[in-house]
């Protein structure tokens, strides 16, 4: 049974610009979903849907429903909604520059005494023990693959059930990439947090997702078993990177997919 899902949902910004069209997704307990699709697909737009952030930016689920363990979170505000369990990790390493890691980390404490803020930062710290010998370091001169490590563990702060997690490989090198989905693959697989994966790096997400969705214009045009997706020629060839015979496509090779789209025919 599935703990959160997109029933159908249609998003306008300014009352006049239609961003989503008729999503529908779902994300069961514990698991990692992922959501691929090139820039201005529409992932982010999705992920704000389910956090409630689509308030602070004139956006609205105009359309279908949200729902999560069974109740409707659509018309709910943020504050609501993190409460429930869900917690977004905004593209772009989002945090409080000026604070140090740990006044970052305190900062989304979950409210529940000293005993459990010691606890959950032991715990932060030893998926990211990187950031033990940098506690009282300002945040904003933190490495990319710092901070990036620093929002997520201000995310765990919270005890989220499901985590969004928007484009956590932006920006950084291959081996930070690694690093950083092997520590999501952990915390999905110890502390049993759902993960909704948004990602341009097709290779990285479908590698530890269990069930993928490609967006393109707005729109769900393929879903399936990460293994069928990767396995899928069109998910590697527009996707991966890759032709039928494994050699990497150029960019003047692959211009002409909008025109193809196999999987909308």
């Amino acid at each position: 049974m599935a703990m959160l899902s997109l029933n159908n949902i249609e998003v306008i910004y300014s009352d006049v610009i239609l961003v989503i069209k008729g999503v529908s997704l779902e994300v069961a307990p514990g698991s990692i979903i992922s959501l691929l699709g090139a820039n201005g697909a529409g992932k982010s737009t999705t992920l704000k849907a389910i956090s409630g952030l689509l308030r602070t930016e004139l956006g609205e689920v105009t359309d279908g429903s949200i729902e999560f363990e069974g109740r409707r979170i659509d018309r709910k505000s943020p504050q609501y909604i993190v409460g429930q369990g869900i917690t977004q990790v905004l593209e772009g390493r989002r945090l409080f520059s000026h604070l140090s890691v740990e006044e970052n980390f305190r900062a989304s404490a979950y409210t529940g005494g000293r005993g459990m803020l010691k606890r959950d930062l032991n715990l932060v710290y030893g998926y990211f023990p990187v950031l033990k010998r940098l506690i009282h370091q300002k945040a904003g001169y933190l490495s990319g693959g710092e901070q990036q490590m620093v929002v997520i563990g201000s995310a765990m702060m919270a005890h989220p059930k499901i985590m969004l997690l928007d484009e956590p490989s932006l920006g950084l090198a291959p081996l930070l990439v690694k690093e950083i989905f092997n520590i999501v693959r952990r915390i999905n697989s110890e502390e049993k947090t759902a993960l909704l994966l948004v990602e341009q790096n097709a290779k990285a997400a479908l590698g530890i997702a269990e069930y993928g969705y490609i967006m393109e214009n707005g729109r769900i045009v393929l879903d399936g078993p990460a293994e069928k997706l990767r396995d899928n020629e069109d998910v590697k060839e527009f996707y991966l990177g890759l032709s039928e015979i494994g050699s990497r496509k150029s960019y003047r090779e692959v211009k002409h997919y909008r025109r193809r789209k196999r999987w909308l025919s």
